[in-house]
């Protein structure tokens, strides 16, 4: 009986030490309404949805979308200024979850709003600039000055939103052979070979040419490299879009429009589910709103939900690590806020539960030792 209560004890605090994570949020911290000192790190229960502030950096300007080192030993910014804008790095000191700032480098190109990392290279896309920025990451977490900058000339066809080059988002493919660079300002996805320690370290090798008017602003990969879910911000669409050696290629276009719009809206982020069965997209200003699709066994999409976030402008989101939760940055009402994720039918369900931060665009989870 002794040994029954044991192994029931260790197997209750498993689950419950299984619980407990970190989360990091990149915010905006000229919103005028609020005060925000940069990067947030809270300890999170994900059964519980209990938070506590750990840290948080103090004038670190505009870190609206932060990324991890895939060693998880420094955590990278954007610093989204104008001319004045730049990339920095930071450490991760396990011990009490500080952040400690390495460096800061200035991008050429203004607004930075998206960046990625491997063990060699640190990629910008400098949404104002229409360029993307390579810096060099030394073992130190130390960056270069830019390494190589590639710029996009020209114009798309709505004169408020397309009056040149936007790039929004840069990705590595799952085998780490290529990155594409979203345009939302030109309607085109760009790809790049990667040469890791080359130079120069991306090479243009084609271009795929959106719906005129679109807006690509985020993509996301399948596991298997040959799938690819783009979200357009201008048209609300999403595409289905096969990878094959460099190519890309429409096969499917939905939108997360559920009739005629009359209404302001500006598609944002998107995410697959671990386990692909599910995609998840969030749209802003009027609508703010997660729209979920199911995924077939071919890669197509069928919408089967679609949610209010409760709250404002909801930029970024994450799915937890026990694939139960997503957490919405709702940028215009300063919160995190929590929903359940069902697992058999990807449904999403308000909690009613948020986490006060203030102009949170990007949030990501932090676990230890992974």
């Amino acid at each position: 009986m002794k040994i029954w209560s044991t192994l029931l004890f260790s197997i209750f605090l498993m689950i419950n030490l299984s619980a407990q994570n970190t989360i990091i949020v990149g915010t905006y911290t000229n919103s005028g309404k609020c005060s925000s000192g940069g990067i947030y790190i809270f300890d999170f229960d994900e059964n519980t949805y209990k938070y506590n502030l750990k840290f948080h950096t103090e004038n670190v300007v505009n870190p609206s979308f932060v990324s991890l080192s895939p060693d998880k030993k420094f955590l990278f910014s954007v610093n989204e200024n104008g001319v004045e804008s730049a990339v920095s790095s930071f450490s991760i000191e396990e011990s009490d979850g500080r952040l400690i700032k390495k460096d800061e480098r200035k991008t050429l190109g203004e607004d930075p709003a998206f960046l990625i990392s491997d063990d060699q290279n640190v990629i910008s896309a400098n949404y104002s600039g229409g360029s993307i920025n390579v810096f060099k990451r030394y073992v130190d977490g130390k960056l270069s000055e830019v390494f190589q900058n590639i710029k996009f000339e020209g114009v798309g066809v709505d004169p408020k939103r397309q009056e040149k080059s936007h790039i929004h988002q840069v990705q590595f493919s799952p085998d780490h052979q290529y990155v594409l660079a979203t345009d939302l300002g030109l309607d085109k996805i760009y790809v790049f070979k990667y040469h890791k320690t080359g130079d120069p370290v991306l090479e243009q090798v084609g271009e795929y040419n959106a719906k005129k008017g679109s807006g690509p602003r985020h993509l996301a990969f399948a596991q298997s490299g040959k799938l690819v879910y783009l979200v357009q911000e201008l048209s609300g669409d999403v595409s289905v879009l096969s990878f094959e050696e460099g190519k890309i290629r429409l096969i499917q276009e939905e939108t997360l429009l559920s009739r005629k719009v009359r209404f302001h809206f500006r598609a944002a982020d998107i995410h697959l589910s671990n386990n692909e069965k599910f995609v998840y997209v969030t749209n802003r200003d009027e609508a703010d709103d997660i729209t979920v699709f199911k995924r077939r066994k071919n890669g197509t999409i069928k919408k089967i939900q679609q949610i209010k976030t409760v709250g404002r402008n909801p930029r970024n989101f994450t799915i937890s690590p026990n694939n139960k939760l997503v957490l919405i940055a709702n940028q215009d009402t300063n919160r995190i806020n929590i929903f359940t994720r069902n697992l058999k039918n990807g449904m999403l369900s308000a909690t009613g539960k948020s986490i006060p931060v203030c102009s949170p665009a990007n949030v990501i989870f932090y676990e230890k030792g992974k």
